[in-house]
């Protein structure tokens, strides 16, 4: 055993002294064993601590933390070595915005030295009440100030916030390239990835491409603040999106303050598409890099003078009589049996396009398609991840009898393992593709489109029409793939429609305002083969 000298008594890792013989060693640790286990048997109550200390004990442990890190020196935390400093300033400021202070531009040398007075200011406290946490051992810790690590002079200072220049962190467009390539990885669609491109070049344009330590919160607010008059003909087509695009972002934002000229962003879109973008790519940063979040626990102002969000309406059915019509006259087969089959089954157009022959089947003696949530498309050679929302998407539904009367469940089956919508399979995005041609039929039959009557009021006038014939709610739900609301009422059912909902769904009067005899004779074969025509049409 080793000697020592002074006044220093050597402790053993477990907070006793060691002594100067092996009998002096065990009898005090009996002696702390003996402490410890009357703590345990009877600990001392929680003291009844204020916010304010129970905010400066926080601030210590993350204090504390960080220095732990860096005193293992290469074994430590590379992000919290590399980022010491950041960090601790991170923490003055915060614990100074909780006391209702200023960030403050102190020397990061006061700042510890500062910490350490708040540290011994709440062991005082604690030795007062003579009271430590429940079931926990009371720890013995000595606060010495921390000297800041010394710097070369090609360093920044430790107390200067990172910038532009002198930060090491990714920038905002590299953390959205990874964000988006693992997007593309996992499956997501073309349209989602470019419309998420579209939103995040938003940011970047509004507030700028930073490292990400180099954003503040009200950077998040500023950004809200502007998309408040975000014209929305800049990212849809309307007949200023030309106009809008030449003039560029910020000039079409000055002009709507100044005139209210343009239709702005909806709330919605705001918070669900912008904003929500933005912080995915913040989060998944943070999770791939280990980097702070400069946005974490930022509460957004919601601006009052931000466009509400418009509900989408059912199509009336002389309406969709006229959207029937020209699709039928037109000769592609998309067209003339997306509408029908959207409005009979109620299902998103989006899973349509990803029907095959031999994903119709009978049962409960009526017609049904199971569409499943990977199919294989033979003429590419790939297996394709349908769009589907949930997967209640996914269960079966069911065909009105309207699609065997005409012929169409009879020559869809003999597709076998073909798309029966095969111009619509073969695009990058069937889903995207085949909401837009049935927008461009709603266009031409006068809906007034807004987001208010578009491809997916079919689905909604389903529902109407579904509750018009009294069918019930639960048949409704799994009919439109939702999932059923009692738990309980699903056992012995796996959330499937049973057989007098089957029944009812496949043979419900259809609505007389509506000119059903047009798909009557109809080919199928020669439309679904029909070669999509490129372009405008030709002036005769």
């Amino acid at each position: 055993m080793s000697i020592h000298t002074g006044d220093e008594i050597p402790c053993s890792d477990v907070g006793f002294p060691k002594g100067d013989s092996p009998e002096e060693f065990l009898a005090n640790m009996l002696a702390f064993l003996e402490t410890a286990a009357a703590k345990i048997a009877n600990p001392p109550p929680w003291p009844d601590f204020s916010p304010d200390v129970l905010r400066d004990i926080a601030s210590i442990q993350e204090a504390v933390l960080i220095e732990k890190e860096v005193s293992k020196g290469e074994a430590g935390n590379a992000t919290v070595v590399a980022r010491a400093d950041l960090l601790r300033q991170d923490v003055w400021n915060r614990w100074r915005a909780g006391a209702g202070l200023a960030p403050g531009g102190e020397p990061l040398s006061d700042v510890l030295g500062k910490l350490t007075e708040v540290a011994d200011r709440q062991l005082a406290i604690l030795e007062r009440t003579s009271a430590g946490p429940t079931g926990r051992s009371a720890a013995r810790f000595e606060h010495r100030p921390v000297k800041p690590p010394s710097q070369s002079p090609e360093q920044p200072r430790a107390d200067v916030p990172p910038n532009v220049e002198t930060s090491s962190a990714p920038t905002f467009g590299v953390l959205e390239d990874e964000y988006f390539e693992l997007r593309r990885a996992g499956g997501a669609s073309e349209s989602a990835i470019s419309t998420g491109r579209m939103r995040a070049a938003t940011f970047k344009a509004l507030i700028g491409d930073r490292p990400i330590d180099c954003y503040l919160p009200i950077d998040l607010q500023n950004f809200v603040n502007e998309l408040q008059y975000v014209p929305l003909e800049l990212s849809r087509e309307g007949e200023n999106t030309e106009e809008l695009r030449q003039m560029g972002i910020h000039a079409a934002i000055a002009k709507n303050k100044a005139e209210s000229c343009y239709e702005p962003l909806a709330l919605k879109t705001i918070q669900d598409g912008y904003v929500q973008t933005v912080r995915a790519i913040i989060n998944n940063a943070v999770g791939l890099h280990r980097l702070r979040n400069p946005f974490e626990g930022y509460r957004v102002s919601w601006p009052d003078n931000a466009k509400p969000s418009v509900k989408r309406e059912a199509l009336d059915y002389e309406k969709v009589d006229k959207v029937f019509r020209l699709g039928v006259d037109s000769g592609y087969l998309d067209d003339a049996m997306l509408g029908p089959l959207c409005l009979l089954s109620s299902r998103r157009i989006g899973i349509l396009p990803f029907i095959r022959g031999t994903d119709f089947d009978r049962k409960h003696g009526v017609d049904i398609v199971r569409v499943n949530g990977i199919v294989y498309d033979k003429e590419k050679g790939m297996y394709k991840r349908i769009g589907y929302k949930t997967e209640g998407s996914l269960r079966f539904f069911v065909l009105h009898d309207f699609f065997r009367r005409i012929g169409f469940v009879d020559w869809a089956t003999e597709q076998g393992d073909n798309f029966i919508f095969r111009l619509l399979a073969s695009t990058s995005d069937p889903g995207d593709v085949a909401s837009k041609r049935v927008n461009r039929l709603l266009k031409k039959a006068g809906a007034i489109g807004m987001n208010i009557e578009v491809a997916h009021s079919l689905r909604h006038g389903a529902k109407d029409m579904f509750i018009e014939e009294d069918l019930d709610d639960e048949a409704t739900r799994l009919q439109m793939g939702h999932e059923a609301n009692d738990v309980h009422g699903n056992y012995g059912q796996q959330s499937a429609l049973r057989r007098k909902q089957c029944q009812e769904l496949a043979h419900f009067e259809l609505p007389k305002e509506i000119d059903w005899a047009m798909f009557g004779g109809l080919n199928f074969g020669q439309m679904a083969n029909k070669a999509r025509q490129v372009g405008r049409p030709r002036r005769s």
